[in-house]
């Protein structure tokens, strides 16, 4: 007898190596994918504006980081002791502008050079409300914790939606100048808990059907079912953290062995498996590291460095 539901994710025609360079934009599930990725060793570069939700600032970073577009003293304000970004993560804050549009900016220009070598961008999209700020109508990728009397709350619509996705989309396919581009989309499963079961419902509805209106419009897109595996799948609260909204690691690794299976080949799972390997012997911490058997821990840390770009060059 089955007592639950399996989500299959389906086998791509198309397969991610450890030669193809990878970005990721979006929620903080973004962020649960983008270590898996890299702790497995691929290339990669992840929220260049911090974690960010809802599909408008999304399409923004996106499109600043493709046209290379620089921050000014205007696209800033003041939370606290610290200068943010209307649109940035708190992650990106400074104690002076000129600090926080220096950090902001060479971001911005670092992820211009990688997205324009990237193959493969992943799109987690965590919310379809927004925030804006009622005195210039900027809408805010984050809100810092300022004073909710400053904004108004509004829910995209499916047209706003899809739009601000297909023109992101688009420039990015236009930009990089990597043959066969790919992009990846996928729904955060985690739950936004404060707008409401209902709000937080239609949030993600809006944003399932302008993915789907996004697989219509471009080849190159294609749809991950991360939320489908942890609402469905794992429906049960023993896979989620004590907030009861967020996945717990054991749903993570769920996901990335779902992920592994649909785009790696075999040969790059058993890399993944050797770089894994690899961070675990860097992260040791030896009591004295002159000992002569953590000498030999380091040269088999050479030894394997070797093997691996050897086998990614073959």
């Amino acid at each position: 007898m089955l007592f639950r539901t399996e989500i299959d994710a389906q086998k791509s025609l198309w397969g991610i190596s450890h030669k193809d360079k990878i970005c990721l934009i979006g929620s903080c599930f973004t962020s649960n994918i983008g270590k898996k990725l890299q702790e497995s060793g691929f290339t990669t570069l992840l929220n260049p504006y911090g974690i960010i939700y809802n599909p408008y600032t999304i399409a923004e970073c996106l499109l600043h980081c493709l046209e290379n577009k620089p921050l000014n003293n205007e696209d800033l304000l003041q939370a606290g002791d610290f200068w943010v970004s209307y649109s940035h993560h708190g992650d990106f804050r400074a104690q002076t502008q000129a600090q926080e549009l220096y950090l902001i900016n060479t971001e911005i220009d670092r992820a211009h050079k990688w997205l324009k070598e990237t193959k493969y961008l992943i799109i987690t999209l965590g919310s379809a409300w927004i925030y804006t700020n009622k005195e210039n109508g900027r809408v805010m990728g984050n809100c810092h914790k300022l004073n909710p009397n400053l904004f108004s709350r509004g829910l995209m619509s499916l047209q706003e939606t899809t739009q601000c996705l297909k023109e992101s989309i688009s420039s990015f396919l236009a930009t990089t100048t990597v043959q066969n581009p790919k992009i990846i989309l996928t729904v955060s499963p985690i739950r936004h808990w404060k707008d409401g079961a209902h709000g937080n419902q239609i949030s993600k509805s809006t944003l399932h059907l302008a993915i789907e209106n996004i697989l219509q419009k471009f080849e190159q897109a294609v749809y991950f079912p991360s939320y489908e595996i942890i609402l469905d799948d794992l429906r049960d609260y023993r896979f989620y953290a004590e907030d009861m909204l967020h996945p717990n690691p054991m749903a993570v690794n769920y996901i990335w062995e779902k992920f592994s299976q649909s785009y790696f080949n075999q040969k790059t799972m058993e890399l993944c498996t050797m770089f894994q390997k690899l961070n675990k012997m860097k992260a040791h911490r030896p009591f004295n590291p002159e000992d002569k058997e953590y000498q030999k821990h380091l040269q088999n840390i050479a030894l394997l460095e070797q093997e691996l770009k050897k086998k990614i060059g073959q």
